[in-house]
């Protein structure tokens, strides 16, 4: 599960490619999902993709029917769909001024999971696509699945950083504050947190004593030390992220009496409507702080380059 849409697209028309992908990219960003496009301008790219990974990694193929200087397009639906052993079937949109002819390839070799578009109506029929292929992300199981990868990524970034910053010019007042905080969490831990055989290094791996909202608050210091980020951090990444994650890791599903899908809290016992504009919102988030924490990494290296 990913916050990423990745599209395989064939097409050889620079100009067109590079001001559609920004279409593609605004609609994307609207949907809660960050658009990465694999841009093949030949068949010959296309079967070193496939050589490569199989086109696993990709939610849709976007093919132009009529490259230039290229097979017919009926080559390139071969090539992807004649692996019998190993098949494709991830759904493919292909777009031509010629439409009739992509539909007569279909016909011909008894395609399944294949669209069709005139060229100037790309983009209406790829929102179309991209909302029939994205339904299979919203239920709430997929959800919690993705909400669960994406914030320990978020923790795994925010660690970084961390690391990062006691080996810079802040490291000592970090440092002390680390020390703080994990005594303060928990008097049974007491003794771990501050022994002395443990490196500070050591400390912030153990998810035990040195938690996602230490990690969080060591973010917000930062800010308040070398003003990198952005203005209260904990509070926004608290409330957005973290309290969504406890959502969905104690929740129920059940479907209420009008037909909806919710979510009951184990804790409160209260419910949590779930539906579309909630999964857009969540995923727009989860971007958002992504976006942030790798601002703040690519800020610290610069820091400690310039210490160095």
């Amino acid at each position: 599960m990913k916050i990423n849409y990745n599209l395989l697209w064939v097409e050889d028309n620079k100009g067109w490619y590079s001001t559609t992908k920004e279409l593609f990219e605004d609609l994307m960003e609207d949907l809660g999902f960050k658009l990465n496009c694999k841009n093949c301008k030949t068949l010959n790219e296309v079967n070193e993709e496939i050589q490569k990974n199989n086109l696993k990694p990709y939610d849709l193929f976007l093919i132009d029917f009529t490259l230039a200087g290229s097979p017919d397009g009926d080559q390139i639906i071969n090539l992807i769909r004649s692996n019998e052993e190993n098949p494709i079937l991830t759904d493919i949109l292909f777009y031509s001024t010629d439409v009739q002819s992509v539909k007569d390839s279909m016909s011909e070799y008894g395609l399944e999971g294949v669209y069709t578009s005139h060229r100037k109506d790309v983009e209406r029929k790829f929102e179309l696509v991209v909302n029939t292929t994205i339904k299979k992300i919203q239920e709430v199981n997929s959800m919690r699945g993705l909400i669960m990868s994406e914030t320990s990524d978020l923790d795994d970034l925010m660690l970084t950083i961390i690391q990062k910053l006691l080996s810079s010019e802040i490291k000592n007042s970090i440092e002390e504050y680390i020390m703080r905080e994990i005594i303060s969490t928990s008097e049974k831990n007491h003794s771990n947190c501050t022994s002395q055989t443990k490196e500070i290094n050591e400390k912030i791996k153990d998810s035990r004593i040195f938690t996602t909202l230490h990690k969080a608050k060591c973010i917000n210091k930062l800010f308040k030390e070398k003003k990198i980020g952005v203005d209260k951090f904990f509070e926004g990444y608290n409330q957005h992220i973290i309290s969504t994650r406890n959502i969905f890791a104690h929740v129920k599903e059940v479907i209420n009496d009008q037909g909806n899908s919710v979510l009951i809290s184990h804790m409160t016992g209260q419910e949590e409507i779930f539906n579309e504009e909630r999964c857009i919102a969540i995923r727009k988030k989860l971007i958002e702080y992504r976006n942030i924490l790798e601002s703040i990494n690519n800020d610290v290296d610069s820091i400690i380059k310039i210490n160095a």
